[in-house]
């Protein structure tokens, strides 16, 4: 994935993210900030990129593309459905920024800014060419239930889809509370989440 990417456009990228990692306020940061954490120049940096805002929605969406082609190099690793869902759930634990990074760019998405709308214009560029990689990494973790079954009905499919996708998000917002720091709560709320989303994959293929 990284040899799509020019080594200063990288640079951006991750500047972007460690600023809203020390937390800054992403819709207030400037250009000059951005770059002088990227250890390049402001003129070099409009080689790259129209503006801050570009700027921004790129470096998010680099996030989740890196975040998402991890969890589906995992995912595709692990043997049965619930092994999968353990391996996203722990990951999103153990990396927690790029976690957050990943929900702030869904929260971004509903937003009225210059911001938002480089967001929306970039994923629908994506998704002309088949790259939807957090769909991707869902649809690896159902590849296994799915085996020789019969595919089910788009709509059905689309369900479960949507109903994995809030699962995940709620469990990514609750590992932010201070009453799940404690890895014996955590543990068991993930089982649960692990237990639910498994129980509801098999009851939709029986359905189908």
């Amino acid at each position: 994935m990284n040899c799509e990417y020019q080594p200063k456009e990288q640079a951006i990228y991750q500047a972007v993210l460690a600023l809203f990692e020390d937390g800054a306020d992403i819709n207030n940061i400037t250009v000059a900030e951005i770059t002088g954490r990227a250890g390049i120049g402001k003129g070099t940096a409009y080689e790259y990129f129209s503006g801050k805002e570009e700027m921004i929605a790129k470096a998010f969406l680099y996030n989740g593309e890196v975040f998402c082609r991890q969890l589906y190099e995992g995912v595709c690793r692990e043997k049965t459905l619930a092994d999968k869902v353990n391996y996203v759930l722990l990951a999103m634990e153990d990396q927690i920024t790029k976690t957050n990074c990943v929900f702030r760019l869904m929260q971004m998405l509903s937003e009225n800014s210059a911001v938002s709308n480089w967001i929306h214009k970039l994923l629908k560029e994506k998704r002309e060419t088949g790259i939807v990689p957090a769909e991707d990494v869902i649809r690896a973790a159902l590849t296994d239930e799915l085996n020789e079954r019969k595919m089910p009905p788009e709509e059905m499919l689309t369900y479960l889809m949507m109903s994995v996708y809030s699962k995940i998000f709620c469990y990514g917002m609750l590992i932010n509370d201070d009453k799940y720091r404690q890895e014996e709560r955590r543990k068991r709320v993930r089982e649960l989440v692990n237990q639910s989303i498994c129980r509801e994959v098999t009851e939709l293929f029986e359905l189908s």
